[in-house]
């Protein structure tokens, strides 16, 4: 990821993980699991960042008027090893039945495998036998990452497998398999996050009949991102799901 300051230009990489999806209008009676994970204090703080825990913050005040607070998790810095991410995602995701929504989210470093904890690694095939394993058919995944895109890369087993989470899986990447993310001091945020957070606040509903979709919140964060990064990088948008499918109702 790189971090940019007004002058100053700093190399490293940010991962940003979220699994969303939103009440659809005729199933309001749906429930939305979301374990929030930002961490920018590391064991080794040479490798510090400064907006991820910010990013799951933020997202957290979003989403927390769509469900209840005994449905959601917020982990951050020191708090956001990788035990305790995996114990606390796999203990809420099981409570989902169908029809409900299971969210994960994760800002921070990472790789073209897997999400860097406090302390570790997470893989991505750790969170994806997780979502395997939960009824929840509703999911949606959104990585504000360096090598975010490599989410969709077919050799990359929690890609390939998608087919395993079933319908409705949607994958809202920042940035291609090959590009780095970034976060700016400008914002306080990481660059996709920032957009996103504008999208489902209401920004991104382009026809305003009160719902985001899928297609408008790609078509209204993909430009921005793009051009706030001046082209370094480029959000993607994939996997098994209707265009129209609602993402917040506001």
């Amino acid at each position: 990821m790189k971090t940019i300051n007004r002058k100053v230009h700093k190399e490293g990489a940010k991962l940003l993980f979220l699994f969303w999806f939103a009440l659809l209008p005729l199933q309001a009676s749906g429930k939305m699991y979301v374990v929030l994970v930002g961490v920018s204090e590391y064991a080794n703080p040479a490798i510090n960042l400064k907006y991820c825990h910010q990013d799951a913050i933020d997202m957290y005040e979003l989403l927390k008027i769509h469900t209840t607070s005994e449905n959601m998790v917020l982990l951050i810095n020191q708090q956001a090893y990788h035990n305790n991410i995996v114990y606390y995602t796999r203990q809420l995701f099981q409570k989902a039945q169908p029809e409900d929504i299971v969210i994960f989210y994760f800002s921070g470093h990472g790789s073209k495998n897997s999400f860097s904890t406090h302390d570790n690694d997470l893989s991505f095939s750790t969170l994806q036998s997780i979502f395997k394993q939960t009824k929840a058919r509703r999911k949606l995944i959104i990585a504000d990452a360096c090598y975010a895109g490599a989410l969709r890369q077919p050799g990359n087993q929690a890609a390939s497998n998608n087919v395993n989470m079933g319908n409705n899986v949607l994958l809202f990447l920042s940035s291609r398999s090959g590009q780095k993310s970034n976060e700016t001091s400008l914002l306080r945020n990481g660059i996709f996050t920032h957009f996103l957070l504008d999208g489902l606040r209401g920004e991104a509903d382009a026809n305003r009949d009160g719902y985001i979709t899928a297609k408008e919140i790609f078509n209204y964060v993909y430009p921005k991102v793009k051009e706030h990064s001046k082209e370094v990088q480029i959000p993607v948008m994939w996997g098994k799901f209707d265009a129209n499918l609602v993402i917040l109702k506001k």
